[in-house]
């Protein structure tokens, strides 16, 4: 389940607290540079959700 685009505020909070920059220093980069940082947060996401959904399953199985 989607919930949307994220507000953009918090969008640029998340690149400045994942990528350890200032607001001057997100400012200052390339939009595409920083479209770019969005796929990737949003990959790691994606990657951290199915192996939480994997540890899920297998803690399961386990169980029975």
């Amino acid at each position: 389940m989607r919930r949307g685009k994220p507000h953009p505020a918090l969008t640029e909070f998340r690149i400045i607290k994942e990528f350890g920059w200032t607001k001057t220093q997100l400012d200052r980069q390339p939009a595409k540079f920083v479209e770019t940082c969005i796929v990737i947060l949003n990959e790691m996401d994606r990657q951290t959700k199915e192996e939480m959904e994997k540890a899920k399953r297998e803690s399961r199985h386990r169980v029975r």
